[in-house]
């Protein structure tokens, strides 16, 4: 059964429809070739599949944090948003400081308007 795109936004605020690791684009799995891992691990279901399966980061503390203690849906919706630790996973990369500028406009907007509005755009431009 093919999953919404709603279901590939994850708490953190990345879009696992773009992701390289998810969607296994050759580029990405160039990157894990040249360090000589197993390409069949390259795989992921995005954070609201089973922790278990194919799950990038099982561990997770953002995920562990925002999910599973807090039983939220995104982290715009907490109360300590932006968290030092979120803040602090921001600035790991381009694209997580991309994720939380969407959970700012998300916490904005509100969730349910934010999701509607970015959904509604081209998933293959719907940068921030």
């Amino acid at each position: 059964m093919e999953k919404s795109r709603n279901y590939y936004l994850t708490p953190c605020g990345l879009d696992c429809a773009k992701c390289s690791i998810h969607l296994r684009t050759e580029e990405e799995l160039d990157h894990w070739r040249k360090h000589n891992v197993d390409l069949e691990k390259i795989r992921c279901d995005g954070c609201r599949s089973d922790r278990k399966g194919s799950h990038w980061s099982p561990d997770c503390i953002i995920l562990q944090c925002c999910v599973y203690d807090k039983g939220l849906e995104f982290c715009a919706q907490c109360s300590d948003f932006p968290c030092p630790a979120l803040q602090e996973w921001a600035r790991g990369y381009d694209h997580h400081a991309k994720a939380v500028a969407r959970l700012k406009q998300m916490k904005q907007q509100g969730v349910e308007e934010w999701i509607r509005s970015y959904l509604a755009l081209d998933p293959r431009t719907n940068e921030l």
